[in-house]
């Protein structure tokens, strides 16, 4: 099981599902949102399917109160974290 595991993540390098979450990531962590022209480079690069995806992937666990995602884009301040 643990080389179907590897497969798939080097499957998933490979066709940029990570690289176009990182992206996406570190543009709704610098501005806010993500960009018109991240979006249309990331199309370009790796396809439409793979960066509209990612964008899914990441508004849904920001929508699914994902506390790390929050922490991170700035939604809550780190000061009301409970250790």
């Amino acid at each position: 099981m643990a080389g179907t595991y590897t497969k798939e993540i080097e499957h998933m390098l490979s066709n940029g599902d990570l690289e176009s979450e990182d992206a996406i990531m570190n543009d709704k962590e610098r501005f806010g949102r993500v960009r018109t022209i991240l979006m249309k480079q990331l199309r370009a690069k790796y396809g439409e399917d793979i960066a509209n995806r990612a964008l899914y992937r990441i508004n849904k666990r920001i929508s699914e109160d994902s506390l790390r995602i929050k922490v991170n884009l700035g939604i809550i301040n780190r000061s009301e974290i409970e250790i």
